[in-house]
């Protein structure tokens, strides 16, 4: 079921992105529901991903339980400060990107921001963990 998940998360995220854009247009009054479950699928996928991952090396021998532990934490606090940055500055952007431009390049900005912030802010929390982080063979 889980391999299954991963194969088709992208594709998933996707369509249900998709239909946020044809709902805002001809059903607004769905818009916050299909909202809230994009944000849980998305946020769900990606803390049982990070989890999953280093359950497989824990169950293959590679971690002994603490350092499952140890990883598992590190990642996922890594999801939380990546994920809180980009929302925190996307939201600024496209707050004033939004008062100066207009509500769609306003929202184009915040998401085109939170993904660049995400990226970076993923590469430099990699960068400054991998020394605390467990090592597998």
């Amino acid at each position: 079921m889980l391999k299954l998940l991963q194969k088709h998360a992208s594709t998933i995220s996707l369509l249900l992105l998709l239909a946020l854009v044809i709902a805002f247009f001809f059903s607004p009054s769905t818009v916050p529901l299909l909202s809230t479950v994009i944000i849980v699928f998305g946020v769900g996928t990606a803390i049982l991903f990070a989890i999953h991952a280093n359950w497989q090396k824990h169950k293959e021998g590679e971690l002994p339980h603490s350092e499952f532990l140890r990883n598992t934490i590190i990642d996922l606090l890594g999801l939380g400060l990546v994920m809180g940055a980009a929302v925190w500055l996307g939201s600024l952007t496209g707050a004033y990107a939004g008062t100066a431009l207009g509500s769609i390049p306003g929202i184009v900005a915040a998401m085109l921001v939170g993904f660049a912030v995400a990226f970076i802010a993923g590469k430099l929390w990699e960068e400054v963990i991998a020394p605390m982080k467990a090592k597998t063979a």
